[in-house]
């Protein structure tokens, strides 16, 4: 799995978003895929999202491939789940 970017960028307008109604919900959509897809091994468009700086040493010494890391992507996808809920409740709670 190559992951893209599941992050809310500084910037980004969960609630009240004119442009882009349905942004929360197509975010909570994307988690829900996310979650059910194994992840085994774990890419993405950023070295940092998997770890690759301190997995791609570990191929030279044999032993079993670093980069089949399922939960290493639950736990990934997890956190990125986290920021954006918190950011949403932040943005809830702006508008009141």
């Amino acid at each position: 799995m190559i992951l893209c970017s599941p992050n809310v960028n500084p910037g980004y307008t969960l609630v009240g978003n004119t442009a882009y109604p349905q942004i929360a919900e197509d975010y909570e959509r994307m988690w829900r895929v996310l979650k059910t897809l194994p992840g085994e091994i774990f890419l993405g468009a950023h070295g940092g999202y998997f770890g690759l700086e301190e997995k791609y040493p570990l191929l030279k010494e044999g032993g079993a491939n670093p980069f089949v890391d399922p939960n290493g992507y639950k736990k990934y996808i997890a956190e990125k789940e986290q920021e954006f809920r918190t950011e949403l409740e932040k943005q809830k709670n702006a508008g009141k």
